[in-house]
């Protein structure tokens, strides 16, 4: 037996650690604390930050004025009144500022806990 195999053979074998599982429960957690930051920021908006949202809404106006331009020019006569009647109600700049507002929630709040993880975290 050359000293390869001997040395080799006798180590344990790698250990495989939760990397999914905690992956995936850290994704929830974070889901789940983005959805209650998001919400209580819009409430606040709302309730005393009227004018920025005012503001925000007129600069999403051309944005939403694309996405109907889009389903105007390229759906097909049957669908497009459906869908731009769908997207008059559901997608106006109130759902776009919410869904850009979530998106930046999400990134500060993953910067911070990847910073927080590199700081205190054990490699």
């Amino acid at each position: 037996m050359t000293d390869y195999e001997t040395r080799y053979d006798d180590a344990p074998p790698p250990r495989r650690n939760g990397g999914f599982l905690s992956a995936f429960i850290g994704k929830t957690i974070l889901l789940a604390f983005t959805i209650v930051v998001v919400w209580l920021l819009y409430g606040y908006l709302f309730a005393f930050q009227l004018d920025f949202l005012g503001w925000a809404y007129t600069k999403l106006q051309p944005l939403t004025n694309y996405l109907y331009a889009i389903v105007d020019g390229y759906f097909p006569e049957s669908i497009k009144f459906k869908f731009r009647a769908a997207i008059t109600d559901d997608l106006g700049q109130r759902a776009l500022f919410l869904l850009l507002l979530t998106a930046a929630v999400e990134l500060a709040l993953y910067t911070i806990f990847r910073f927080f993880k590199f700081l205190f975290g054990s490699r």
